[in-house]
């Protein structure tokens, strides 16, 4: 099946999408999947180059995979995606998954001593609030929450996260998403880091939900230190994902174990991955020629915002319905978080599953969960549709 081509100055509108959701599978009939944020689907060019990829390499075995793999293929990978995130390619660590990358850095940054203060928020993602709290039994620090209540504006969002920052001892570590995980919502990152700069803190990023979705600029966001997947929104092969660190600032990351297969002013030291993710990276090439072929991130953008907006901007006139994420474009992403008044949020994940056959995904934000629905640059108006005549149901059910 061939790739559609737009006529010069032709906009990617409805009938384009069209033709590129054919060259993805086809959903069940059964179930309108709203829950692409876990992972996305590869398109039939990079499914075809992950089966050849795990044909061939398991034909040549190790001649070829400790031979010409290691010595060009994971360099090819590297090199694409610093050019990507505007870094170089020997900032770039490959990593089986974005939760992978946050503990490398969070798990092995050394620059903390007992009595020093990380600082983590309830929106970041589960694994690597874990992580923060994890410090304090590994390194004696004081791992402190940020808590954020949803909605939220960045006016509030920079106050909070300020008032931490001057109320803690010693502050030396952050972690900020760049995109929230439960609810989609864009970081004031420049105002935030810039914050952090004064008080002499450093940052983590969790750019997991960013990288293919929204711009993103190491340099010009003044980022050391940021981890990232590739199965999310650049639809490559699941199992692969990698880490930033910028070259002044690899001192601050241990080597992985003590590993000293590579020197240590080497990054690759400070992941012992041991069996990579062969056919991964392998078709991983193949998914970012798919996303430049789409447009690139703009492209993206600007098609998930448009699909948000399309369920979004009705959803929200539902009485009892709560849209806990931003409904700018500006600040808001495909990931969308809600709550019905009158039902918890299993309850209502469950009741949209098995009566509507809706899919959607239950997220904790510490003392509260929700439920999120995640459109891709496939889904369809008619299953957005059935998501707004369902929560039509369920909100007035539960408040009559």
């Amino acid at each position: 099946m061939s790739f559609p081509v737009l006529a010069d100055g032709a906009a990617r509108d409805e009938a384009w999408w069209r033709q590129v959701a054919a060259l993805y599978p086809a959903p069940p009939d059964a179930i309108v999947n709203l829950e692409h944020g876990y992972f996305g689907a590869m398109a039939a060019p990079v499914q075809a180059a992950f089966e050849q990829a795990v044909r061939y390499t398991n034909e040549q075995l190790s001649p070829f995979v400790r031979g010409e793999f290691t010595r060009t293929h994971v360099d090819i990978l590297r090199q694409r995606v610093a050019a990507l995130i505007h870094a170089e390619p020997h900032e770039i660590l490959l990593t089986r998954s974005g939760t992978e990358s946050m503990q490398v850095l969070i798990t092995q940054y050394h620059g903390l001593a007992p009595g020093d203060t990380v600082l983590w928020s309830n929106l970041d993602y589960p694994a690597t609030r874990t992580a923060m709290r994890w410090l304090a039994q590994r390194r004696g620090v004081t791992s402190t929450q940020v808590t954020l209540r949803l909605p939220i504006s960045d006016d509030e969002i920079i106050a909070r996260y300020a008032q931490a920052m001057r109320q803690a001892v010693r502050p030396k570590l952050l972690l900020l998403s760049q995109v929230t995980p439960a609810n989609g919502q864009q970081l004031p990152l420049r105002a935030l880091i810039a914050l952090a700069r004064e008080h002499g803190i450093d940052v983590v990023l969790d750019s997991a939900h960013a990288l293919g979705q929204v711009p993103l600029d190491v340099r010009a966001m003044d980022v050391d230190f940021a981890g990232f997947n590739l199965h999310k929104w650049l639809g490559a092969p699941p199992g692969l994902g990698f880490v930033y660190i910028r070259a002044a600032q690899l001192h601050k990351i241990e080597p992985h174990f003590g590993d000293d297969d590579y020197p240590l002013d080497d990054i690759r030291c400070r992941l012992h991955m041991g069996m990579p993710p062969i056919g991964a990276i392998l078709a991983a090439p193949a998914a970012l020629d798919f996303h430049e072929r789409l447009g690139g991130t703009p492209a993206k953008t600007a098609r998930l915002a448009w699909l948000r907006d399309y369920w979004v901007s009705r959803a929200a006139q539902l009485p009892g319905v709560r849209l806990l994420s931003p409904l700018d474009a500006k600040r808001g992403t495909a990931l969308v978080a809600f709550a019905v008044d009158g039902m918890d949020a299993r309850a209502l994940q469950q009741a949209l599953l098995q009566r509507f056959g809706v899919f959607t995904v239950q997220r904790n934000i510490g003392d509260m969960d929700v439920v999120r629905a995640t459109v891709a640059v496939t889904t369809t108006t008619a299953e957005l549709d059935q998501l707004v005549a369902a929560l039509t149901v369920l909100s007035s059910e539960a408040n009559t």
